[in-house]
């Protein structure tokens, strides 16, 4: 196994600024954020990383599932190789998850973290062991349909965001079917709810109200759990479903 594998990293922005690390959801890619980064560029150096076969990011290079400690230091490796010192750390869904795991793991780093559609776990695990096998056999496209519907409103999808929906569709289907089965191993065992009271920084949690993963209650048990947080701010987001930063960009840039 090499134990050296890192991710890919598309920055913008000018160096002097405070930089937002900032990552994507399960199946898309940097691209998801395109239309939020004029929303964010005035006040931050942006680094965006990809998962493991996500957008410019290749397969995790090892010989067993892929866990969340073997993730988080290929992203710390990655932004250490970048010259990355203090940050805010931001993402959606399974990213989402990895802001707090940072907020956890890297406290003298992270300045805030904001967890968009994600609380500390995702569900049993048992069903991102079937949905990786179901990808390595079928492939993403096998989900592409269904997961859009789950995403975005079907305002969204059918008026101001079609192109943005369609670009995201398309990464997702040429998204690594390994590298998402991989990130599905992850998901599936990673549980942070014993490291949530580690975190002092501040903590923003946004949720779209219909969101089918992380709804309402989901995203207030979360701030309950966050005992130490120097803040906790919770968003709900009328009417949004999971991705509820890219239907709602000033909602998310004023989060951060």
């Amino acid at each position: 196994m090499n134990t050296e594998w890192t991710l890919t990293l598309t920055i913008d922005g000018t160096a002097d600024a405070p930089v937002l690390v900032l990552g994507h959801a399960l199946g898309a890619s940097h691209v998801m954020w395109e239309e939020v980064l004029p929303e964010l560029a005035h006040r931050f150096r942006i680094v965006r990383y990809d998962l493991p076969g996500h957008g410019r990011s290749r397969i995790a290079p090892v010989d067993e599932p892929l866990t969340l400690d073997m993730l988080f230091g290929a992203l710390e490796r990655s932004l250490n190789q970048a010259g990355i010192g203090r940050f805010h750390a931001a993402g959606l869904s399974m990213s989402g998850m990895l802001s707090l795991a940072m907020a956890a793991r890297m406290p003298e780093r992270v300045l805030s973290a904001t967890t968009v559609s994600a609380g500390a776990s995702f569900g049993p695990q048992h069903i991102w062991t079937e949905r990786a096998a179901r990808v390595r056999e079928h492939g993403t496209g096998d989900l592409v349909d269904e997961t859009i519907h789950r995403w975005f409103t079907p305002e969204y999808r059918e008026g101001d965001g079609k192109k943005m929906v369609e670009r995201i569709r398309e990464e997702f289907i040429a998204c690594e079917d390994e590298g998402y089965a991989q990130c599905c191993e992850v998901i599936g065992t990673t549980d942070l709810w014993n490291e949530l009271d580690t975190i002092t920084a501040p903590v923003h949690i946004l949720n779209g109200t219909h969101d089918q993963g992380f709804d309402n209650a989901a995203a207030e048990a979360l701030e309950r759990a966050l005992v130490n947080a120097e803040s906790v701010l919770l968003t709900h987001i009328p009417g949004a479903q999971h991705m509820c930063a890219v239907e709602h960009p000033h909602v998310f840039a004023s989060a951060v």
